[in-house]
């Protein structure tokens, strides 16, 4: 099945590179990596032209990752949808292992995995202890560790361009309600890169926010109709 990979970037100049490495470097690569730069005003356009034709990069006005997403989503040609931000890594079997997982039970529509989280390296060392991971290995239900069915993401919807922070969480509270059978395989398909940049730990407040407006979306989602 031909698998299509969006990455959503902003200012990723730092870590684009080897992002994108990781999702061309799997024992199975992907099909087509659509990378949307999000109205980057760094240099990370310049380091999407370096990759040639090995991707397809585009750039937007910046209107947030969510928008972003959705609309690599729309071009992505794939049978098969996989997401990867621009500051973490795949590991080199994520697809592979996930592949495997989705040929062994047609009934299964999306497979997740484990996530690591690790320090950046250049992150100075007395900020260090500020960004360790209270856990550093998980099951990771993220967007970045999710590989899903193009008919079972077109069933559910896209991602609320409304909640820039939490549109992942808005959407899969929604994806278990709409009934998504859900896989994992038992090992790290991300490693996940806390930095000063990560927008969970500098918008802290935006981010509770949304949490909680996404949560009400989904009681609201369960309530009878009257």
């Amino acid at each position: 099945m031909r698998v299509s990979v969006i990455i959503a970037a902003w200012n990723a100049e730092a870590y684009i590179a080897e992002a994108i490495e990781s999702v061309l470097g799997q024992t199975m690569p992907p099909d087509e990596v659509i990378v949307i730069d999000d109205g980057s005003t760094d240099g990370t356009r310049g380091i999407l032209d370096r990759f040639g034709d090995r991707i397809i990069a585009l750039t937007q006005e910046n209107c947030g990752q969510a928008i972003a997403v959705n609309k690599g989503t729309a071009m992505a040609r794939g049978a098969l949808i996989g997401f990867c931000d621009a500051d973490d890594l795949w590991t080199p079997r994520k697809l592979e292992m996930q592949l495997a997982s989705l040929e062994r039970d047609n009934t299964v529509e999306a497979v997740f995995g484990k996530v690591q989280q690790f320090v950046s390296p250049e992150v100075p060392e007395a900020q260090r202890a500020r960004f360790k991971p209270d856990v550093e290995i998980m099951q990771g239900e993220l967007k970045q560790c999710m590989l899903i069915r193009r008919v079972a993401l077109e069933r559910i919807g896209l991602f609320d361009e409304t909640l820039p922070a939490t549109f992942f969480i808005a959407w899969l509270g929604r994806a278990k309600q709409s009934g998504l059978k859900l896989a994992h395989v038992d090992d790290i398909v991300v490693r996940r890169r806390l930095h000063p940049g990560n927008g969970g730990r500098t918008n802290t407040a935006a981010q509770n926010l949304q949490t909680l407006m996404a949560l009400r979306q989904a009681i609201k989602a369960q309530r009878p109709r009257e």
